[in-house]
């Protein structure tokens, strides 16, 4: 609080002792004293911010020309005036109660903001320091005053206030969760109410911990939920999807979008994460897919029913000429050479149909994507219009790519369709796999390059430009959804790959796909030749349970010549029994999944309840994923899929001690 006798002065004035206690002439004489006070109220003068001199009731006394101009006032009309004029009617109270506790000496300074009225009538916001002057005696002479437009401020944080609350309510209203954290601490800033019905768990919980939303991510796809976390700046947005345990017990696939948010000097300072319950979204997609590729085998139906023919005709015809050269040795083997080479074309081609037939979750693992390739060049080579020629280019070196199996045949398979359709009067179909640096900018090292060129009737540029849009079909009606190519796309970005298309009219088209390929090491392979034991000398008993009559009959002559004993049962009820009346002779147990009476599942899971280690091998066709989980807790020793050669019944027999 400072001391001064006199009455205070126009800010233009040199008269008096206010400027401050104990700065007077007396003490540094009157040269020094004039000199400091005229550079004193040098300052004032010019400086940008408002001050006055206020009586104790409020009028002002003095103003300097930055407070004239601010207000918008002259000084004479400021003059003629007290604050409380000028003041918003709701800050006045306070305003009036300060200047009361001045007056009661319980305070010395004052430090608000409040509104005072422009002469325009606008309210402007003012920040005041306001210090009250006494005299030698100690008695309240008068006010001094400084005083900062921030008008600009209040505004913008009053609009920054009001962004903030649109976000809440719009963030309240949406069925997406968001929240925010501190890129270097971690701490959460913010998180949507959102959040508590997708995981089930409180937005504390999230506050208390920033990471445990990660808690509830399924073991399998933790990797794919930690891969969506930017941890640089150079990470930029991330996305992915994983599946969740949400705290009722149930299932949720999720979808989350992390981004990366900078301050103004460009760091790394937040991350902004977006999260949505895809589990409804993902099973439609899962059930398009499967109808499209149901749609795919539909048009795949006529060349499969003339390549099984043409099979079955091979088979029964080496069948005559060996019935009428039983005698010829060298012919009998020729004969069953040729019919064993048949049949086996017969079941890769069931087994390739069965793959794009079956409605399994995605899964994606290492595998090699010149033999998916050459699986489904080889079924459009069967079942494609012999005018179709297929050319097939592939490198030597295998190439390993992190794929669905079952989406990548189906995208090979629907680009080929699209091929076959494009060529009704024939053409080629051309097919050229290579590895090579990857041609995006924004992207490093190699790539699998996959050229899928067709010499059909091309395409103009308008439709090329809608080519992978949902329902958008060049085909007639009945014939195309329209979702072939939607589909090839959004499998591809799920995989993390890019398409591009190339096509003139009366050119062909050309497709080109990028995967990113995980690198050289391959899974080892199991050497063949392993096995050294004689089967003369390891000789076992098998249980066959087999409801095919001829499959039965066909096993038991071959275990028999081969050294071995065959039981068997023909289906779930009989192999349960005919196990418990010879369980210490059996050493293998071979039991087909579709039986009369008692599925094998089930017989499978009575034998190893009452035996923990005899060996046990599912045989069956096609098995269905949704048992995927009991066929893993039965411990099996192999599952055989249909057909199989007997050869692999004793490679198994001979694994047995």
């Amino acid at each position: 609080m400072l001391n001064c006798d006199e009455i205070p002065p126009k800010l233009h004035e040199i008269k008096s002792e206010f400027l401050s206690h104990g700065f007077t002439a007396k003490e540094i004489g009157w040269e020094e004293w004039f000199c400091q006070a005229a550079q004193f109220q040098t300052i004032l003068f010019h400086s940008p911010n408002g001050f006055a001199i206020a009586s104790l009731d409020g009028k002002f006394i003095s103003v300097n020309p930055a407070l004239t101009q601010i207000l918008g006032y002259t000084e004479k009309e400021l003059l003629c005036i007290g604050f409380q004029d000028i003041t918003h009617p709701d800050d006045l109270e306070e305003d009036l109660r300060s200047v009361e506790q001045f007056l009661q000496g319980k305070i010395s300074s004052y430090k608000k903001e409040k509104r005072y009225k422009h002469k325009d009538g606008q309210y402007l916001w003012i920040e005041m320091d306001l210090t009250l002057i006494q005299n030698e005696k100690g008695f309240p002479n008068y006010f001094v005053a400084q005083l900062q437009d921030i008008s600009e401020r209040k505004y913008s944080e009053k609009a920054l206030k009001e962004t903030e609350e649109n976000f809440k309510q719009l963030a309240g209203t949406v069925d997406e969760a968001f929240w925010m954290k501190d890129a270097e601490s971690g701490k959460l800033l913010y998180v949507s109410p959102a959040y508590e019905s997708i995981w089930g768990k409180s937005r504390e919980s999230l506050f208390e911990n920033p990471d445990s939303w990660l808690d509830s991510v399924l073991p399998e796809d933790k990797q794919a939920a930690l891969d969506t976390i930017p941890r640089k700046k150079e990470d930029g947005n991330l996305n992915g999807k994983f599946r969740i345990r949400h705290m009722d017990g149930a299932e949720h696939w999720i979808r989350l979008r992390n981004f990366p948010v900078f301050g103004p000097n460009g760091n790394f300072e937040r991350i902004l994460s977006s999260a949505r319950d895809i589990t409804k979204q993902h099973e439609l997609e899962k059930q398009l897919i499967h109808s499209q590729r149901m749609e795919s085998i539909g048009s795949l139906a006529g060349g499969v029913a003339h390549d099984f023919n043409n099979i079955l005709t091979v088979i029964l015809g080496f069948t005559t000429l060996l019935e009428k050269n039983s005698g010829q040795p060298e012919k009998i083997q020729q004969y069953t050479g040729i019919i064993r080479k048949t049949a086996e074309r017969g079941a890769s081609l069931v087994r390739q149909l069965l793959t794009l037939a079956r409605k399994v979750e995605s899964f994606l693992r290492p595998l090699i994507l010149n033999d998916i390739l050459s699986e489904a060049a080889n079924i459009a080579s069967s079942t494609f219009p012999k005018s179709i020629r297929i050319s097939l280019e592939a490198t030597e070196e295998p190439i390993l790519i992190n794929a669905d199996h079952t989406q990548i045949h189906q995208v090979f398979l629907n680009l080929f369709l699209n091929a076959k359709d494009a060529m009704p009067d024939g053409g080629t179909l051309s097919l050229k796999l290579k590895k090579e640096q990857c041609p995006f900018s924004d992207e490093e090292g190699d790539v699998a390059t996959l050229e899928i060129q067709d010499s059909g009737i091309g395409m103009d540029e308008e439709t090329v430009r809608k080519i992978f849009d949902p329902f958008f079909t060049t085909k007639e009606p009945g014939k195309g959804t329209g979702l072939g190519l939607s589909i090839v796309y959004g499998i591809l970005e799920n995989h993390k790959s890019k398409i591009q298309v190339e096509s003139e009219l009366g050119e062909g088209t050309k497709f080109t796909i990028y995967f990113p390929i995980l690198g050289s090491s391959l899974p080892k392979i199991r050497d063949k030749s392993s096995t050294t034991k004689s089967i003369s000398e390891n000789k076992k008993t098998v249980l066959l349970v087999e409801d095919e009559e001829m499959l039965r009959i066909s096993f038991s002559q071959y275990l028999a010549e081969t050294g071995h004993t065959a039981l068997y049962a023909k289906d779930g009820t009989e192999a349960l029994s005919v196990y418990h009346e010879n369980a210490d002779k059996i050493d293998l147990v071979i039991c087909d999944l579709n039986l009369p009476n008692e599925n094998g599942l089930s017989v499978l899971k009575k034998i190893r309840s009452s035996d923990p280690n005899k060996p046990l091998v599912l045989a069956s066709g096609y098995i269905d994923p949704n048992i995927r989980k009991d066929l893993e807790n039965l411990n099996l020793k192999r599952i055989l899929q249909k057909p199989y050669h007997f050869e692999n019944i004793l490679k198994l027999l001979e694994e047995i001690p």
